[in-house]
């Protein structure tokens, strides 16, 4: 026998006893009758519900942390910077007939002042003048001529004090040195004189509006021109100056003069300029105007403040009902516009101004507070 015929003959074996056990005898009746299959459906599963029981007891929810143990780290320092100091600034080696630009920081009364220099603070003695003290105790008799009120001489001082913040306070200047002065005075504080914006000598300033004297105990190029200065401010008793009007007014009641009977009035003082008035002194004016019925010729006439500022009226000629207008600065007189030509003259603060005929006589009066 063949290899072939041996493997076979052990298949059909094999499928006839598989065939034999599949096919089962019926045992109770005959055999089951043969059905036609009907296509395979699927059921769709039921709905179950499965209960299952906890294997453990249910977990309760952690209601307080517990505080994590300490834990130390090794962490690598912020270096701090090295802060770097900033090096003061260079002290000005100043010179001679130089003018060095300057800003005003302090006040300290109408003849000493702070200024900043190139980052520096120094305290300036203006050169050549002198203002009164501030209170009555450190003014002296005589030091200004024959005044011996030394409140008097104090509420000038206080007036300088406000003219000077009004001017300087907080404002760009030039202070220039003199050789004759030296650089600083007895108590170490620079002597300067001190210039405005526009160039204008801000000591002389002082000295013409009467609110200081000449400083004759020291030496300076300018004391000639200040002397003549302060000369015309008494001549015209300017400022603090007017020390016998002052006396006579505050000591004695006097009647106040009838103005003579004219025409012509003081109708209007224009007294605040715009701006600042020592910049602006035009913006400043007086109107005059003749109300009477006949033709006035003012040549001679005078024209006065408190202060005892001084305009003498040039050959004008009013006729009835015209009017001329005085400005306090300078400028090209015209038929009816003149020029007082010296500077602010109107204080803002309240004031009078006096119109007199060629003969002394009290012509109008006009007062503002």
């Amino acid at each position: 026998m063949t290899v072939k015929t041996s493997l076979l003959t052990v298949f059909l074996l094999l499928l006839t006893l598989s065939v034999a056990g599949c096919v089962q005898p019926n045992v109770h009746g005959p055999p089951a009758p043969v059905t036609t299959k009907t296509p395979f459906t699927v059921a769709p599963p039921a709905t179950t519900t499965i209960t299952t029981t906890p294997r453990h007891e249910p977990i309760t929810p952690v209601t307080t942390l517990k505080t994590p143990p300490n834990i130390t780290r090794a962490l690598t320092p912020i270096p701090t910077p090295t802060k770097i100091p900033t090096p003061p600034p260079t002290p000005v080696i100043f010179e001679f007939g130089k003018k060095y630009e300057a800003k005003v920081v302090r006040v300290i009364d109408g003849d000493t002042i702070d200024v900043l220099i190139n980052g520096n603070t120094y305290r300036i003695r203006l050169l050549g003048v002198d203002c009164p003290e501030t209170t009555a105790e450190r003014n002296k008799p005589y030091e200004y001529d024959s005044i011996t009120d030394l409140n008097y001489l104090a509420e000038w001082g206080q007036r300088a004090k406000k003219f000077t913040e009004e001017v300087l306070d907080h404002r760009t200047v030039y202070v220039e040195f003199d050789e004759l002065a030296g650089l600083k005075g007895y108590y170490g504080r620079y002597l300067a004189y001190v210039y405005l914006e526009n160039g204008t000598d801000f000591n002389a300033l002082l000295i013409k509006n009467g609110l200081a004297r000449v400083y004759v105990e020291g030496t300076f190029k300018k004391e000639s021109e200040y002397v003549k200065l302060e000369n015309y401010a008494k001549t015209h008793k300017v400022g603090l100056w007017a020390y016998s009007t002052y006396t006579i007014t505050t000591t004695v009641t006097p009647t106040k003069p009838t103005p003579t009977q004219t025409g012509v009035k003081i109708t209007y003082i224009h007294y605040d300029a715009p701006g600042n008035d020592l910049y602006n002194p035009n913006g400043e004016y007086v109107i005059i105007k003749n109300y009477g019925p006949d033709t006035v010729n003012l040549k001679g006439w005078v024209l006065k403040d408190r202060a005892g500022h001084t305009f003498v009226f040039p050959d004008v000629t009013l006729k009835p009902g015209e009017t001329v207008i005085i400005h306090s600065g300078s400028g090209v007189n015209q038929d009816h516009v003149l020029y007082w030509g010296d500077g602010a003259i109107w204080n803002n603060d309240g004031d009078t101004a006096y119109l007199y005929d060629p003969s002394g006589n009290l012509v109008d009066t006009y007062s503002y507070i």
